[in-house]
């Protein structure tokens, strides 16, 4: 997710991980750009605790100087490519 954390992205993207989750699928999300600020509100922490797997992109984080929780896996734009080519299937909400 590249949008900010208050657009309609952000609660289309929650309202798709929690349908995705209750449906019992493997569900990730990566954060990048502005997106990253997306990953402190407590709907993101919330479900991740419901099993869904954060990334965000390290870079990003450190140029907007935003310190994700422990919970959320450091990765990079090669890590969301690995991603996105093991998926079934991908969303982007930019």
């Amino acid at each position: 997710m590249a949008s900010n954390p208050y657009s309609h992205d952000f609660n289309t993207a929650i309202k798709l991980a929690e349908a995705s989750l209750n449906r019992n699928h493997t569900t990730k999300m990566f954060f990048m750009g502005n997106g990253l600020f997306s990953i402190l509100r407590d709907e993101i922490k919330n479900l991740n605790e419901k099993g869904l797997k954060v990334y965000y992109c390290a870079h990003n984080a450190e140029q907007r100087k935003v310190k994700p929780e422990s919970w959320a896996e450091s990765s990079s734009m090669y890590g969301l490519a690995k991603l996105i080519t093991e998926a079934d299937k991908v969303i982007m909400l930019s």
